[in-house]
C-alpha cells in the first residue's frame, strides 16, 4: 500500500494492521507481515501509528514468550545460512531491534503526547516480556529484570529537548512495582553522569526540569513498610532480590538526587527543590547529611534561596545532628527589611518562630533577635507589623530574661541606643543593653490593630503563646475591608475634640498672630 492510500484511509489501514498482526502469530508464514507493520509505524497519521505500535508490541510480547527471536549479537551473514531456524530467528531478533527504535524514537521526539504514552506502555510490555523469558544477565543484577531495555527507556523521558511531564505522569502509575522504583534511581543515576559528561556547562533547563520531575513523582516507602511488589517476577523466588531492600532503595535514591544537585539549576527550579526538600528527601536519603555542602552552597547565594535553604539546615542539626554552629548566625542576617516583600514572607516568619521555639536558647541571642524584630518595625509594612509584635511577644515568653528590654527606660532613638544593627554577630550587637524603644512608637500607630498589639507588649503577658499562623498571610486589603465592614456605632473621627477653626491652643492661631498678615490674607479677610 502506497504512501497515498495510507494518508487517505487511515482507519481501513489501521484495521489492515490488525489483520496482519493475526496472521502473523498464526503462522510463520505471514511473517513478513511484520516488515510492512514496521512501515507504517513511520506514518504521518496518528491513527495508523497508534495501530502499528500496538501491533508490534503484541508481536513480539508474543514471539519472545514463544523464544522465537534471537536476541544475542547478531553475527555474520556467512553464519546465518547454516540453520534456517536460525536464520529466521536472527532476523526476528533484527525486527525486533527496528521495533525497539521505532518505539523509543516515538517516546522521545513524538508531538502528540498520546503516541508517546503509547509508546510508553508498550516498550514497558516489553519489559515484561524480556523478563519473564531471560536469554542472558540483564545488568550484572541477580535479578531477571531487564535493566538495558529500562536504561533505554529512562534515557528517552530524560530529553533534553522537549517536555516529557506529561508521559513521566503517566509512568508514575508504575512506582507501586518496588523493582521499577530501584532500577528508576539506577537509570538516572547513570544517565545524569553520561549527560553531565556530554554538556561541558551545564545540562539544558528542559532536561533538568524533566529529571526533577520524575524524581518528585516518586512516593519512597517508609521504615516498615512491606516490599514485596514486582513488575518483573524473578525466576528464582529464593534468591536475594534487590529491590526488596529498603536499604538499596534508598542508597538508588540517594545518589540519584545526589548526581541531580551537582548540576547548576535554574532559579525556578531551585527554589522547587528546597522547598521540598526537607519533607521529600532528607527522610528518605541513607545519609542525609551528604546534603551538607549543597544547603551552605545555596545560602551563600543569597536572596530567598539562602531563605529557603535553613529549612534543611535545621533538619539536618535537629533531626540528624549535624553540627552547625553558625546557622542561628546565618539566620539573623536574614532580617533584613526586604524580607517584607518576597514571596516566602509568611515561610519565613513562620520557620523563624519554628527556629526559636526551644527555651534552651541562650538569653542573648533570643535578645538579638527580638531587638532586630524590633528595629525592622519602623520600616516594615502596615500588613506584617501584627505578625512582627506578636513573634516578639512569643519570644519574650519563651525567655523572661529578655523582658527587662521592654521595661527598660533610657536609651530611646537612634542616636542613644547601645545596638549595633551592622553587627552580623549576633553575640556582639549589645541587643541585652537596649530596649525596645521601636515598639513603644508602635503605641501611636495610625491602625488600632497595630496600636493595641504594641500596647499590650507593654503589660504582663499572658502565659499562653499567641498564634502566629493566623498573622502570618495578613494583606493590607484584608485590614482595610475589615475595617469597612466594623458594625461599631462609635467610630472616632478625631483625637481631641476641636473648639473652634482658630482659637489660643491651635497651631495654626498663634502662626496667624505672630506673624503679619500678608496683603493677600488682608484681602481675604
Amino acid at each position: 500500500m502506497s504512501a497515498d492510500d495510507v494518508k487517505s484511509e487511515p482507519r481501513s489501514v489501521a484495521a489492515d494492521i490488525k489483520r496482519k498482526t493475526k496472521e502473523v502469530l498464526q503462522s510463520r508464514e505471514h511473517a513478513n507481515n511484520i516488515t510492512d507493520i514496521l512501515e507504517t509505524a513511520q506514518s504521518e497519521e496518528d491513527v495508523v501509528t497508534a495501530a502499528s505500535l500496538s501491533a508490534l508490541q503484541k508481536i513480539f510480547s508474543t514471539l519472545l514468550g514463544r523464544k522465537e527471536v534471537y536476541r544475542g549479537r547478531l553475527k555474520g551473514l556467512e553464519e546465518e545460512t547454516a540453520d534456517p531456524k536460525k536464520q529466521y530467528s536472527r532476523w526476528l531478533g533484527q525486527c525486533y531491534m527496528d521495533t525497539l527504535d521505532i518505539l523509543l524514537n516515538r517516546l522521545s521526539s513524538h508531538e502528540n503526547s498520546d503516541i508517546k504514552e503509547l509508546a510508553l506502555l508498550a516498550l514497558l510490555k516489553l519489559v515484561t516480556a524480556e523478563g519473564k523469558h531471560p536469554t542472558s544477565k540483564s545488568g550484572g543484577d541477580q535479578s531477571n529484570f531487564p535493566l538495558r531495555l529500562f536504561q533505554l527507556i529512562i534515557d528517552k523521558l530524560m530529553s533534553s529537548e522537549a517536555d516529557q511531564s506529561a508521559v513521566i505522569g503517566r509512568f508514575q502509575d508504575y512506582f507501586q512495582y518496588d523493582d521499577i522504583r530501584l532500577f528508576t534511581f539506577v537509570s538516572l543515576h547513570k544517565n545524569l553522569r553520561m549527560v553531565t559528561k556530554e554538556f561541558t556547562q551545564h545540562p539544558p533547563d528542559t532536561y533538568l526540569h524533566n529529571v526533577h520531575t520524575l524524581l518528585s513523582q516518586v512516593n519512597m516507602p517508609g521504615e516498615g513498610d512491606e516490599l514485596s511488589s514486582l513488575y518483573v517476577a524473578p525466576t528464582d523466588p529464593d534468591a536475594e532480590c534487590r529491590p526488596k531492600q529498603l536499604k538499596e532503595q534508598r542508597r538508588a535514591f540517594t545518589n540519584a538526587w545526589l548526581s541531580f544537585l551537582k548540576n547548576k539549576l535554574p532559579t525556578s527550579l531551585y527554589k522547587q527543590v528546597l522547598l521540598t526538600l526537607d519533607q521529600a528527601v532528607i527522610p528518605h536519603m541513607s545519609s542525609p547529611k551528604l546534603l551538607i555542602d549543597f544547603l551552605t552552597q545555596s545560602y551563600n547565594i543569597g536572596g530567598a534561596i539562602s531563605l529557603l535553604a535553613l529549612n534543611g539546615l535545621f533538619t539536618l542539626i535537629y533531626k540528624h545532628n549535624l553540627d552547625y554552629p553558625d546557622f542561628f548566625r546565618k539566620l539573623y542576617a536574614l532580617f533584613e527589611p526586604s524580607v517584607f516583600h518576597v514571596k516566602y514572607t509568611a515561610r519565613f516568619f513562620h520557620l523563624t518562630d519554628v527556629f526559636l521555639t526551644s527555651t534552651h536558647i541562650p538569653a542573648y541571642l533570643a535578645a538579638a533577635f527580638i531587638k532586630r524584630l524590633s528595629r525592622l518595625s519602623l520600616s516594615a509594612p502596615v500588613s506584617a507589623l501584627q505578625m512582627v509584635l506578636v513573634l516578639i511577644s512569643n519570644l519574650l515568653r519563651r525567655h523572661p530574661n529578655c523582658q527587662v528590654l521592654v521595661h527598660r527606660s533610657g536609651g530611646e532613638g537612634l542616636g542613644s541606643d547601645p545596638y549595633d544593627a551592622n553587627e552580623p554577630d549576633p553575640a556582639k550587637c549589645k541587643a541585652m543593653d537596649s530596649s525596645l524603644w521601636e515598639v513603644k512608637s508602635l503605641q501611636s500607630h495610625v491602625h488600632p490593630d497595630v496600636s493595641q498589639a504594641a500596647v499590650l507588649l507593654g503589660k504582663p503577658l499572658a502565659p499562653l503563646e499567641t498564634d502566629l499562623s493566623q498573622y502570618l498571610e495578613l494583606q493590607t486589603s484584608e485590614m482595610f475591608d475589615k475595617d469597612l465592614t466594623s458594625q461599631s456605632d462609635q467610630v472616632p473621627l478625631e483625637f481631641h475634640v476641636p473648639k473652634g477653626l482658630f482659637g489660643p491652643n491651635d497651631q495654626f492661631y498663634n502662626i496667624w498672630a505672630t506673624e503679619p498678615p500678608t496683603k493677600k490674607q488682608k484681602t481675604v479677610n
